[in-house]
């Protein structure tokens, strides 16, 4: 193939959106970003504008298109941000100007009456997910019962990627790994459920049709190539949630493998055959076969910029913004022991989904005059690490040796790393890149160019690890009896946050 062939990946991010440029051998050519805005205009509402990831996915291929007239595009494949939900018209254009995205808990009341039916644990094996305000079923019942205006008119209800790629090639499709998200999915069949989507009062037309993640679902239109500079008629694939591109470039793509994507959203996953019957953990079709078993905290990767924004003294490098200067986070916080002489932080920004209630609340719990904000930036590493120790317990049998791998911006930080191998006792090991996300949706892409037979292959064949943090021995006993307080404090605290601030 020409030296200059390759797949344009694009990344639709919670802060920021992203293009690709991606060789064959998974090695990047070139790529442009473009922050994006988040509206929290209530406790536990998350939203953004549909325009905004299309206008700045449009400025973003245009850099890279520009930057590189050579570079022959095979194909294009979109990762996204999952279970937000954009009802469109019959032109295509969104009927909302924000829209709830995958962190939004406004369905909760929605998912409260669910929950009230008789046979909602039935159902739930049958969607084989609990109830949860983030599945993207929830939010369309949201909308049926709050917005009953832009249900009525809407020709169909996409989420972000399958928007993205409506723009793009002007087909309505989605994926089995959003589909799985939905909570109106058989779990047995990967179909849509009748069942389902009448016990939540919806309208199976406003479904699109479910195909496999590199499935070509259309071409790139004539005006996108004039607005872009990319290839008219250039292949695009269906894509998958940002999520599992993330861990299918990771490498979970067999039992046995679990990863951490250290993202906005902190996720600790394990590969399955089938659905979890926990109803402590979630599980999701991957873009590559099989499933997989997860939880995740919604608002972990938000917490350290968060500090940072409420301590502007401090240079926002040093506990973290934007950029996400781990290398100076590091250096103070590595001055602090393990368990941050006795201050505990608990990640819940935006609630819980599974393992505590959505109404959860964050908190520092144990801050004394000794403590100083590098205290604070280690006491936040370790309570993500504690929040995702409960779900990891859960996935796979504590301790062993099972290798543990990271992705995702947090994977960057040595100190991190190591907090992670100490308190889930275990060996950790990074990815070569952190843009999972863009690497995860180009293997799509790859296969849809027919450059692999499938992504498992491509995953086997291009996925890289680095970085060796095994458990130290002094730091596990301290994390074990810092967990131990983690959790007692949590089952404290739950029963009081129902109401909170009302």
């Amino acid at each position: 193939m020409p030296k200059s062939e390759c797949v344009l990946a694009i990344d639709i991010g919670t802060q920021s959106t992203r293009a690709a440029l991606v060789r064959p051998d998974g090695s990047l050519i070139d790529s442009a970003g473009s922050p994006i805005d988040l509206s929290t205009p209530q406790p536990g509402w998350a939203q953004q504008d549909p325009e905004q990831w299309w206008s700045t996915t449009v400025a973003n291929i245009s850099t890279v298109s520009g930057r590189n007239p050579g570079a022959t595009v095979s194909a294009v494949a979109v990762g996204a941000q999952m279970h937000g939900v954009v009802p469109i018209d019959a032109g295509g254009n969104p009927l909302a100007h924000q829209v709830g995205i995958w962190s939004d808990k406004r369905s909760a009341a929605e998912v409260a009456r669910f929950l009230a039916r008789p046979d909602a644990a039935r159902l739930g094996h049958v969607a084989g997910n609990v109830p949860l305000p983030a599945w993207a079923g929830f939010k369309m019942a949201w909308s049926r019962s709050e917005q009953p205006e832009v249900y009525q008119q809407a020709r169909a209800f996409l989420v972000v990627k399958d928007f993205l790629n409506l723009r793009l090639c002007g087909e309505v499709a989605t994926d089995p790994s959003e589909a799985s998200g939905t909570f109106l999915a058989d779990a047995a069949t990967g179909q849509w459920s009748p069942e389902l989507i009448d016990a939540l009062g919806l309208d199976a037309h406003l479904l699109p049709p479910i195909v496999d993640c590199a499935t070509v679902i259309g071409a790139v239109r004539p005006d996108v190539a004039r607005a872009t500079g990319l290839r008219a008629g250039a292949p695009v694939v269906a894509g998958g949630g940002d999520m599992l591109c993330q861990l299918l470039a990771a490498g979970v793509t067999r039992p046995g493998r679990v990863a951490e994507v250290a993202g906005t959203g902190s996720i600790v996953a394990s590969y399955a055959e089938n659905a979890s019957p926990d109803e402590r953990v979630m599980s999701l079709r991957t873009v590559s076969g099989g499933w997989v078993n997860f939880g995740i905290g919604d608002g972990a990767g938000s917490c350290l910029p968060w500090l940072a924004g409420l301590l502007p003294g401090a240079p926002s490098r040093e506990l973290g913004g934007r950029g996400q200067d781990y290398s100076s986070i590091d250096t103070a916080a590595g001055a602090v022991p393990a368990g941050s002489d006795g201050l505990l932080f608990f990640p819940y920004l935006l609630g819980e989904r599974t393992l505590g209630s959505a109404s959860s609340r964050a908190s520092f719990i144990g801050l004394t005059l000794q403590h100083g904000r590098a205290h604070l930036a280690r006491a936040v590493m370790e309570g993500i690490c504690f929040e995702n120790r409960r779900a990891l317990d859960l996935l796979v049998a504590p301790g062993g040796t099972t290798v543990l791998r990271c992705t995702g911006g947090g994977s960057r930080s040595a100190l991190w790393n190591q907090v992670r191998a100490d308190v889930y006792e275990r060996p950790v090991r990074a990815l070569t890149t952190t843009e999972g996300g863009i690497q995860g949706a180009a293997l799509l892409g790859a296969v849809g160019a027919g450059w692999y037979a499938n992504a498992a292959e491509a995953a086997d064949r291009l996925v890289r690890l680095s970085g060796d943090w095994e458990p130290q021995l002094e730091a596990v006993e301290a994390y074990r009896a810092s967990y131990a307080k983690f959790c007692a404090v949590h089952d404290a605290l739950g029963p009081q946050w129902a109401g909170w601030g009302q």
